[in-house]
């Protein structure tokens, strides 16, 4: 229970006499016992604010911890105070004529030092995940490459043949500070891709994933490229590569770097933001075991590209928006013959 003081009360009086009990609105958790819709701050670090239109936010001053940076720059650019006390602030987004000249008789309250909420990123770090199986010659290779990465690199097996594993353990020794994730049995490359990951979303200083199909081979400008047109909101789905039959819908160029503007990519690799992942996983598994049975269409692989980046309700592409390849900078040894379709 809220404690009930002469901060408090107030509060609570004026939020029910707007008739937000059955409303949707953002402010402190505790006032769950009578606003049975609230959103607490707590949810700022896992939701895309653009997908929300509050009316009403309850700004406690003295709860800064859980208040982003995007939270912040959102309520000073679109909403006005209309209440507050000593520890207080409520603002709305579309405040009345009569609302607003109320709003005068609380102006020294309701003053905000916004500077002082706001947070350095300095924890935010980056991740790369690959996933392999039977294939430990072509992993060896992009493990090479990565070398003197800074970011924590996970490798998931996907239940590899026994024939492969002495290579594969040899692969550990050679890079130690790689970590690995050994499925029991071939359960698929979405199986594989929805654990690593869940591993680096479990860490919340993670913001921005790498992901690797084993047999890639990498320009060393992509880490720099990639970082210079990522965008958490407007470009959160970067690749370095681009190939037929994925469409180019536009050409263009992000902070001086090429790129292409697609609707459908392969999954050899993505950079993509957590809060996209979060808004599109799990990827699902269309196949009860791996390989798939009856083998599917002709070429068809594992859907997780199309899932990701096209076919999910959250995807960029059902948002509007685009895929964004920087072509080049990504090459694998496919059979060019096979085309994206027959990823696995």
């Amino acid at each position: 229970m809220y404690p009930r003081n002469k901060y408090w009360n107030p509060l609570v009086k004026y939020l029910k006499k707007q008739g937000l009990e059955d409303e949707f609105f953002l402010a402190p958790e505790v006032l769950l016992y009578d606003f049975p819709k609230v959103l607490p701050y707590q949810i700022l670090k896992h939701i895309r604010l653009s997908d929300y239109n509050w009316e009403y936010v309850v700004f406690h001053k003295k709860l800064p911890e859980d208040m982003t940076n995007n939270f912040l720059d959102m309520l000073r650019k679109e909403y006005q105070a209309v209440w507050a006390n000593h520890l207080f602030v409520i603002l709305k987004k579309h405040p009345s004529r009569l609302e607003k000249l109320k709003a005068s008789k609380y102006l020294f309250s309701s003053r905000i030092s916004w500077k002082k909420y706001y947070k350095k990123d300095t924890n935010k770090r980056n991740g790369i995940l690959i996933t392999t199986y039977n294939r430990p010659q072509y992993l060896e290779r992009l493990l090479e490459q990565l070398k003197g990465r800074p970011e924590e690199i996970m490798v998931v097996n996907d239940g590899s043949d026994k024939k492969f594993m002495a290579h594969y353990n040899q692969i550990k020794k050679d890079f130690p500070r790689v970590n690995f994730i050994n499925n029991s049995k071939n359960i698929g490359l979405v199986f594989s891709m929805n654990t690593g990951f869940a591993y680096f979303l479990s860490d919340p200083d993670v913001e921005w994933i790498h992901y690797f199909q084993d047999d890639v081979l990498i320009e060393e400008d992509l880490f720099e490229k990639t970082a210079k047109v990522a965008h958490h909101e407007n470009f959160p789905v970067i690749t370095g590569m681009h190939r037929e039959p994925h469409k180019i819908c536009k050409a263009d160029r992000i902070n001086g770097i090429d790129v292409f503007f697609l609707r459908s990519a392969p999954a050899h690799h993505l950079f993509m933001h957590r809060q996209y992942l979060m808004d599109n996983l799990p990827i699902p598994n269309p196949y009860v075991g791996a390989p798939k049975p009856g083998k599917g269409r002709p070429g068809q692989g594992s859907d997780a590209d199309w899932w990701l980046l096209s076919w999910s309700p959250k995807s960029i592409v059902k948002r509007d928006g685009y895929i964004v390849a920087i072509p080049g900078l990504v090459h694998t040894d496919m059979n060019p013959e096979l085309s994206t379709w027959a990823e696995s």
